[in-house]
């Protein structure tokens, strides 16, 4: 098979859905019985520089522009040129303007039907008018969870037998996670952290919830329930500015902000926290608690969409958007300190299975 695999999202970000292409399309490269042509926007990312030199992958480098422009007009342009078996998108959806035989793509979540009040008014309806489009136009639909496949077969209304399941997985270095004093050290001096925090991962915006966990925080050190920190990892999204108002002065000082980690510097981050926490109102699937478990820390998590689904029985998990029973759930679980590292089920949440997945399924149609 020949398979042409869209890889420019990987150039503006490196969050939960762009992981997610790249680590599926690291895992297909190594079935070498096919071709591969692999799309990037202005460079070759780093994670694939290995594949330049490779005689079964062809790769095509697309300058950016105008972000709009680029994946409607640029990328679909660029994508005519090639003749595939399967056209791959994994990160972001089908150009609307591109019309291929066999194209499949990937529908994370459908949080702009489902709660578009946590995203700006623009992109709820570009990704409504791409995923409708993508609906219509792709052989299949990739999606990631129990949890969406129902979401969209029940306010889609798309058939469930083209949908194929494929679930995210955890890199090897959060498997392979060992604690390492000298390591943690450098770390926390790069990123100015404390020997003992609470930690939360995730792209700073509405959804997420931090609103929540900031004021849950806020109660238990103003009460004495707690004293330690709060890092709240990740890069800024959209209405973020005022998450910190009304917040008291001597408990903003106890909150930091990391901003984007290096992915190699993960794993430290996850395995020094006290404890994780997790407070989102809508996941897809939720990669950052499931690193965290994988790392060996104690999880505490909200229990709404997805989450139960992925991180099962070994998570803590509070009521969704209950503040007093996050409240209660943190000091719980600061005062437990039982052992809760997660033991992954054989084959389960490994991106090895989930390519094996894919490929099985382009292989049968």
């Amino acid at each position: 098979m020949k398979i042409l695999i869209d890889l420019t999202a990987l150039a503006d970000n490196f969050s939960g859905i762009e992981r997610y292409a790249a680590c599926l399309t690291r895992e297909l490269l190594r079935y070498n019985e096919n071709e591969y042509i692999l799309i990037f926007k202005n460079e070759v990312h780093p994670i694939f520089k290995d594949c330049e030199n490779r005689k079964s992958i062809e790769i095509a480098v697309i300058s950016s522009c105008k972000k709009l422009f680029f994946n409607q007009i640029k990328l679909p342009f660029e994508i005519y040129k090639y003749t595939a078996d399967w056209y791959l998108f994994m990160a972001f959806p089908v150009p609307i303007l591109l019309f291929r035989k066999n194209m499949v793509s990937t529908i994370h979540d459908i949080c702009c039907w489902d709660c578009p009040e946590t995203m700006n008014g623009m992109s709820k309806w570009y990704f409504r008018i791409s995923h409708r489009a993508a609906m219509i136009k792709c052989k299949s639909i990739i999606t990631i969870s129990k949890f969406s496949k129902a979401r969209i077969v029940a306010r889609l209304n798309y058939p469930k037998e083209k949908i194929w399941l494929i679930y995210c997985g955890v890199d090897k270095k959060f498997l392979n996670y060992v604690p390492n004093q000298e390591r943690s050290k450098r770390v926390r001096e790069q990123y100015n952290l404390p020997e003992q925090y609470i930690l939360s991962v995730s792209t700073l915006e509405p959804r997420k919830n931090l609103r929540l966990l900031i004021s849950s925080y806020q109660k238990l050190i103003l009460n004495g329930g707690i004293d330690i920190p709060l890092v709240l990892a990740g890069r800024k999204g959209w209405k973020v500015d005022g998450l910190l108002n009304d917040i008291d002065d001597k408990v903003k000082d106890r909150i930091l902000f990391t901003g984007f980690i290096n992915d190699v510097d993960l794993p430290v981050i996850y395995g020094n926290a006290k404890l994780f926490v997790f407070p989102s109102m809508y996941e897809g699937f939720g990669i950052p608690p499931l690193e965290a478990m994988a790392c060996g820390t104690r999880v505490l998590s909200s229990n709404t969409c997805s989450l139960p689904e992925v991180l099962g029985e070994t998570a803590e998990y509070f009521e969704n958007n209950d503040e007093e029973d996050l409240c209660v759930k943190i000091n719980k679980c600061l005062k437990n300190n039982s052992d809760r590292t997660f033991k992954f089920k054989q084959n389960k949440f490994l991106w090895s299975y989930e390519a094996e997945k894919l490929i099985n399924f382009m292989r049968e149609i």
